[in-house]
């Protein structure tokens, strides 16, 4: 068995060679262009394109674009929100050390907010217990 195995694949490999059919290389680019070129927008994808200024406005969209243009478009729009939720992200951390500063400041922190919480825990359980043993 491994003989008929060894022999058979070298010749499917030439043979899958052998069939191919050769291509004009003028025609073939010609279908591909054809075929890319078929390919019609949806209202967000028009929006992307605007908004990645491959076109000036929605109007100047022809109906049918090539698909490059669309994954282009959608792939400049990924990193346009990438770079927009980092700096967002910035902002939000600067601002949460700012605050923070700002209420170690006044003497506010975590531990002490949990002993008073604590405090008022055991005060509201200790008047309970009056309460019902009254």
């Amino acid at each position: 068995m491994e003989k008929i195995l060894r022999f058979r694949t070298p010749i499917s490999v030439i043979r899958r060679c052998m069939c191919t059919p050769a291509q004009d290389t003028k025609t073939s680019q010609a279908n591909v262009e054809s075929l890319s070129s078929r390919y019609r927008p949806s209202e967000f994808q028009k929006f992307l394109l605007v908004w990645t200024k491959k076109y000036k406005s929605k109007n100047e969209i022809p109906k049918f674009v090539t698909s490059e243009l669309i994954d282009r478009s959608r792939s400049e729009a990924r990193i346009k929100i990438s770079n927009i939720l980092m700096a967002l992200t910035a902002l939000a951390s600067a601002f949460a050390i700012w605050s923070g500063k700002n209420a170690a400041k006044r003497g506010e922190s975590v531990h002490q907010m949990n002993l008073d919480w604590h405090k008022q825990y055991q005060e509201e359980f200790k008047k309970k217990e009056l309460e019902s043993s009254k």
